[in-house]
């Protein structure tokens, strides 16, 4: 938010009301959120890296060969991004707590790819509300039905699932939402919406750069719960297999 805001600004409710659509549906779209010129910059970090961490990956059977975690720990503009980028401040605010920065990623579904991703949500066993985390997720490509956007069950992150990511049982069909997007779109979801994406059928790519964040008080118990154990235990399931 601009400095020279006041509490009644234009800017103010418009952050009001992305808050108020984010707590509702566990999910905004924010329509060109990144200038022409960001997402230009987005594309020079990420692409570079992106090929020469995934090119060993390619012709392998890993399930997810064209998604790169931790592009931060790879890359010091990409972990000054995750820290400090001008998304944080609203992040802040939808999650509703201080941040605790857990990953920048890049998500390609390449043009003729039948690589999908199951309904899931990212924070399974993190406990419940709007504080235990959010990704922005910012498009590079255009994204529609016909190359693997992101869809979204509207509400989802009220229901309370089990205690791992992947919902094997979730009804795709009930208050799904399509987020199709242009270059420079972003979208923000709740660590608890459930959300998956079809297959890229065109021939265009469906590019993307997220960043993931924890909410810190949330991430801070979750750690004190997990004392002595392996918190990652509930990630190692595979995921179903799409129907």
């Amino acid at each position: 938010m601009n400095d020279s805001a006041t509490a009644d600004s234009p800017v103010d409710r418009q952050v009001e009301q992305t808050k108020r659509d984010f707590d509702r549906d566990g999910f905004v779209i924010l329509r060109g959120y990144a200038s022409p010129a960001e997402v230009a910059q987005l594309r020079a970090h990420a692409e570079p890296l992106a090929e020469r961490l995934l090119a060993p990956l390619r012709g392998t059977d890993q399930h997810f060969k064209d998604t790169l975690k931790n592009l931060n720990h790879e890359c010091s503009w990409f972990a000054e991004q995750l820290a400090a980028g001008r998304h944080v401040p609203l992040m802040r605010t939808l999650i509703g707590d201080e941040l605790e920065p857990a990953t920048a990623a890049w998500f390609d579904r390449p043009a003729g790819s039948g690589q999908v991703v199951a309904p899931h949500i990212d924070g399974g066993g993190r406990g419940r509300g709007p504080s235990v985390g959010a990704t922005i997720w910012i498009a590079l490509d255009a994204a529609g039905l016909d190359n693997g956007c992101l869809h979204y069950g509207r509400g989802s992150h009220l229901t309370e699932f089990s205690k791992g990511v992947f919902v094997g049982d979730f009804d795709k069909c009930k208050n799904a939402v399509a987020t199709e997007v242009s270059p420079g779109d972003a979208v923000v979801h709740n660590a608890l919406t459930v959300h998956w994406s079809g297959p890229n059928l065109s021939n265009r790519p469906r590019r993307a750069v997220s960043f993931f964040y924890w909410g810190a008080t949330s991430h801070a118990a979750w750690l004190k719960r997990w004392s002595g154990k392996d918190p990652t235990a509930m990630y190692k399931t595979k995921p179903p297999l799409p129907k």
